[in-house]
């Protein structure tokens, strides 16, 4: 499975003027989710990506279309503990990385998956930890039906 990160959410589906950087993720993101390569949000993804959201109304929206398009994974014991070393770590080689970064770190590592991300503080985090980056490898279209 695929996780994605919140720094990819938040620029695929920004309303603004799309940037090169959207420009160049977008086609990524469009044939990941055109593929029959599970995806899915940690917990922490999905309150992040509607944090802010203040009508009640696109909240809404915005909420079932995320649980309807993925599988949402929650984060428990495994993956707290799993975060909280990865922290440790990356303290430890001089690196302070945020405890959320470290706890979406961990659902993917705990559940070996691999993170579709933009934010280069994952980049240091899987310098020092068994993190698996997605890297917009080519995807297979969903065959036919």
């Amino acid at each position: 499975m695929i996780l994605l990160d919140t720094s990819v959410l938040s620029r695929v589906f920004r309303r603004r003027r799309p940037g090169l950087e959207e420009r160049r993720l977008q086609p990524v993101f469009e044939k990941l989710m055109a593929s029959d390569v599970p995806l899915g949000l940690p917990g922490t993804v999905l309150q992040e990506v509607l944090s802010g959201i203040r009508s009640h109304r696109q909240f809404s929206d915005v909420t079932a279309k995320l649980v309807a398009a993925f599988r949402v994974l929650p984060e428990g014991i495994p993956e707290h503990i799993e975060a909280a070393r990865v922290k440790n770590v990356c303290l430890g080689k001089g690196l302070n990385v945020s405890g959320v970064d470290c706890l979406i770190a961990a659902c993917a590592i705990t559940g070996n998956h691999e993170l579709f991300t933009v934010d280069k503080d994952f980049e240091a985090i899987a310098r020092h930890a068994p993190l698996k980056l997605f890297r917009g490898r080519a995807v297979r279209a969903k065959p036919d039906a």
